[in-house]
This record gives structure tokens, C-alpha cells and sequence, in this order.
């Protein structure tokens, strides 16, 4: 039988309402489950907006994204530098290639965070490290790096500096212009695209 459906078969599937669990394969190189739930558990593997920003804006060799949605999908949008790998294809010998780099931490993202998730199960059971996921999708990236909204003016200073640093990774990413009228307070902050930004719809 092809190794790819026998991973398959074996590997945890995270869905909105749980876990499944599967027997452990003889396999060696693979994680057993017991060590994976309390991976999957401890959130660890997550990695938010505002930190990918971050580092893709010092660039960061280190991140590779990887984005599972379906080739038809990410040909709307991809964030930058990252390269397509579709659920089907996850397992395939040029995917592994790809996950085995040495030196590098794979950000796994899709429109929400489901398909990502079980990108990591599946790649993670397989034994391979350095394996992150995207808090939240495309559709967080949009919402927080790409048309951060301004704080309410009751909400604390840390706020505030956290919309500020957004705006700077929004106009990093569309290269909008940020303008900030003198006579205006902080809430007051304009962001005028010059391009426009698709929200991406739906979970994955």
C-alpha cells in the first residue's frame, strides 16, 4: 500500500468539533499520538499576525510559508513567499523536499485555521519539525495587518502602540499612505489605500 494513505489513514484530523484518534503506526520516524495531542494542546505551534509580520518585514530567511489551500484558491492571493502545497499534495516526495529544508520554521495557513491545522497533524505524525500555524488565517491577516481598525479611545496605551505598529506592516504590505492630521487624536488615524484589498471569505 502507498506509505502517503497509510500516514494518511493513521494521522489525527483536527475538526471543528474535536479530535479523532488513530492507532500508532510501527514507524519509527513518526510521532506517537500521545506526544502529538499534547503538541496540538499546548498551542505552542501557533504563530500570530502580528509576530509573522514582523518577521517577514526584518526578513527573516528563516520563514517558509506554506499555503495549503487549493491551487485555484491561492491563485487569488499568497502572502509573500510563500509557496502552494494543497492537502492532496502535502505528502507527496517534492512537498517533503520542501518541509525538510534544514534551517527553516514552515507557517502553515489556509483562509482560517482548520485546513492548516491538519496540515500540521499530518506533517507532524510524518516526523517533521520546525511546524507552525497561522493564527487565524488569511482572513485574520486581512483583518489585523492589512485594515487594522483603531482602538477605541478607552482602551489602554499597548493598544494604541499595537495599532500604530500595524498600520506600519498595513502600509508595508499595500503600500498605503498613512496620514495623521495634527489637529486629530490617536483614534482619529487615516489609512488611505492605494490598493485594494480582497477579505477572504470563508474558514477553510
Amino acid at each position: 500500500m502507498n506509505k502517503t494513505y497509510v500516514i494518511l489513514a493513521l494521522v489525527l484530523v483536527l475538526l471543528g468539533i474535536g479530535l479523532i484518534f488513530l492507532k500508532a503506526n510501527p514507524n519509527n520516524t513518526e510521532i506517537p499520538p500521545d506526544k502529538l495531542l499534547n503538541e496540538l494542546n499546548d498551542n505552542t505551534h501557533y504563530i500570530s499576525t502580528d509576530d509573522l509580520a514582523q518577521r517577514i518585514i526584518e526578513g527573516d530567511p528563516s520563514v517558509q510559508l506554506i499555503d495549503v489551500r487549493t491551487a485555484k484558491d491561492a491563485a487569488g492571493f499568497m502572502l509573500p513567499g510563500a509557496i502552494n502545497v494543497p492537502m492532496g499534495d502535502l505528502l507527496t516526495e517534492e512537498s517533503k523536499a520542501v518541509l525538510t529544508q534544514d534551517g527553516k520554521d514552515f507557517i502553515f495557513y489556509c483562509n482560517g485555521d482548520i485546513l492548516a491545522n491538519q496540515a500540521w497533524i499530518i506533517s507532524r505524525r510524518a516526523g517533521l519539525a520546525r511546524l507552525h500555524v497561522l493564527k487565524g488565517g488569511l482572513n485574520c491577516w486581512v483583518e489585523t495587518i492589512l485594515q487594522p481598525k483603531p482602538p477605541a479611545p478607552t482602551e489602554p496605551q499597548e493598544a494604541f502602540d499595537l495599532y500604530q505598529a500595524r498600520l506600519g506592516a498595513s502600509q508595508f504590505f499595500t503600500g498605503a499612505t498613512i496620514e495623521v492630521k495634527k489637529s486629530e487624536t490617536k483614534e482619529n488615524v487615516d489609512l488611505t489605500k492605494k490598493t485594494k484589498t480582497r477579505k477572504v471569505e470563508g474558514g477553510c
